[in-house]
């Protein structure tokens, strides 16, 4: 039943997302497969899954028992081969009954023209049984723990019957991260008892200390490569540490960065902008929040700081951009920019007028309107200064991709879903920097972006902080955060558990890995 991929590579514009990966997942064996966001994992998974395809010509080979492909079309072909999948968000709506959630999954059986709800009952109750699930399936979603929903989910997978023994391989694509630690115990137990089924697990994680305890294989990918492969008995947490940082990218053949011609400074300038003032008080404060995943966090961001905010998934760290941008519920707490109080409830509108500007880790929904230019999209917050004014629009555009080296250049009105991912996180910069904001929250803006716009982000995030611009930074590739920050909040179980600093020799590359990844 042993699961294998050889020789897969996978290519898209300017980026080589796998390199020549092969793997070998055995029967009984839950197989841990690490590395940073960007390292290929997610990659690996939609290849796995039929979604991305491997490069033709690389001699690709993908053997389900026996059954080797050159490539998986499809889902359903995914599927049909035996391969089962559960992803981080689980397929359960919180207004719905499990056993609802369930017959929706597994579509509502039929008795006439009228679902038969007797039949939808007995099935769910079949399938608690079966995975030794300890919940009654008339019960709301919405009153699961984490480790219920994803146990559950786990068998809706897997399935009863013929579908269970046609299952050939589970994978869980990160299904652990939002399952807390006081949770995990129970969780994992449920995965090894469906690799004690003789079936290959797949496991998908940031959690290092969860492949220690639990998985018996690690294979490690670092920038589309299989850099590590063996036993987690004979695998130390610091050489999976190790392994797990990202090479610091390299500057050009002279050392540093090409000049541009224009600065942030001369296109504030053009604007009638005003720049923020350095001043000793705090340009956004947090008090005792309490948001969702967020208990009680507090932290401050000077003018002109650069703040690094980081934690494991389920620390609260992938809600707090949102509550940030008006975008989440605040419950209770303080929310402070420039001295001034926000109320509860918010909107981005609010949080936008506060003096506040948000770079969304969803670039593609929320960074940019792809169906319309990179002038449009780069000018939409200052759109009625621009009305009627072409001549302003081009010079404030020409600027705009010098100083953030969009390219193509002299493309502006090329329509913007045809840019880079790089290209398209420069230009959604370059937006919300040009209205001259207090403070600039980045969530995650160097994720899926090539080696060389990488570093232009950076350099035009220390520029803005130069010009008294308090920045508040996540990543998914925390270790370049030890580049950039002079101070880091580690974020844990909701609330802020302390500060690494560059003044008392606590932030380093190591340290940030280990508050991520352990």
């Amino acid at each position: 039943m042993a699961v294998s991929v050889k020789n897969i590579s996978v290519s898209f514009p300017g980026v080589k997302a796998l390199q020549d990966v092969s793997l070998e997942f055995k029967d009984s064996r839950i197989h841990a497969v690490l590395g940073a966001n960007g390292s290929g994992k997610s990659t690996l998974v939609k290849v796995l899954t039929g979604i991305y395809h491997p490069d033709k010509g690389c001699g690709a080979q993908i053997t389900v028992d026996n059954n080797t492909v050159e490539d998986i079309i499809s889902p359903n072909a995914a599927h049909d081969i035996g391969i089962r999948v559960v992803h981080q968000e689980s397929p359960m709506l919180n207004t719905f009954t499990v056993e609802e959630c369930i017959a929706l999954f597994k579509e509502y059986p039929m008795k006439g023209s009228s679902i038969d709800w007797k039949a939808v009952h007995e099935y769910a109750v079949r399938l608690m049984e079966t995975y030794d699930i300890k919940v009654d399936p008339t019960i709301l979603v919405d009153d699961l723990s984490a480790a219920e929903r994803n146990m559950i989910a786990m068998a809706m997978a897997m399935g009863m019957d013929q579908e269970r023994e046609q299952t050939r391989v589970l994978l869980l694509d990160e299904a652990d991260a939002s399952v807390p630690a006081s949770e995990a115990e129970t969780f994992l137990q449920h995965v090894r008892n469906i690799a004690n089924m003789g079936i290959p697990v797949i496991m998908v994680t940031h959690r290092i200390q969860e492949v220690m305890d639990y998985c018996d294989d690690i294979s490690i990918l670092n920038g589309g490569q299989l850099i590590y492969e063996g036993l987690v008995s004979e695998t130390s947490e610091d050489t999976i540490v190790r392994k797990m940082l990202r090479p610091d990218a390299q500057m050009d053949e002279n050392g540093e960065l090409p000049k541009t011609q224009y600065t942030l400074s001369q296109l504030w300038d053009r604007l009638k902008k005003k720049q923020p003032e350095k001043t000793d008080a705090p340009a956004m404060e947090v008090k005792n929040l309490h948001a969702e995943n967020l208990k009680g966090l507090s932290f401050q961001v000077y003018p002109g700081e650069i703040l690094g905010i980081i934690g494991i998934p389920d620390s609260g760290v992938r809600q707090l951009p949102e509550v940030l941008a008006g975008d989440s519920r605040i419950y209770s707490g303080e929310y402070v920019v420039c001295g001034r109080k926000l109320p509860h409830r918010l909107t981005p509108k609010k949080v936008y007028k506060s003096g506040v500007t948000v770079l969304p880790a969803d670039r593609p929904v929320r960074g940019g309107i792809m169906s319309s230019s990179l002038r449009d999209n780069v000018l939409l917050p200052n759109e009625i200064q621009f009305w009627n004014r072409n001549r302003l629009a081009v010079e404030t555009m020409n600027m705009a991709v010098d100083i953030f080296d969009i390219q193509p250049a002299g493309k502006i009105n090329m329509e913007f879903g045809k840019f880079s991912g790089g290209n398209q996180q420069k230009a959604i910069m370059a937006k919300w920097l040009a209205v001259c904001p207090k403070v600039f929250v980045l969530d995650d803006p160097t994720y899926g972006v090539d080696p060389g716009s990488r570093l232009r982000i950076f350099d035009n995030i220390r520029k803005a902080a130069e010009m008294n611009v308090a920045i508040v930074l996540f990543s998914t590739e925390p270790e370049q955060l030890v580049n950039i920050c002079t101070r880091i909040v580690v974020l844990k179980e909701g609330v802020d558990s302390g500060e690494l600093k560059t003044d008392d020799g606590t932030l380093t590359r190591e340290n940030v890995a280990r508050c991520c990844y352990v």
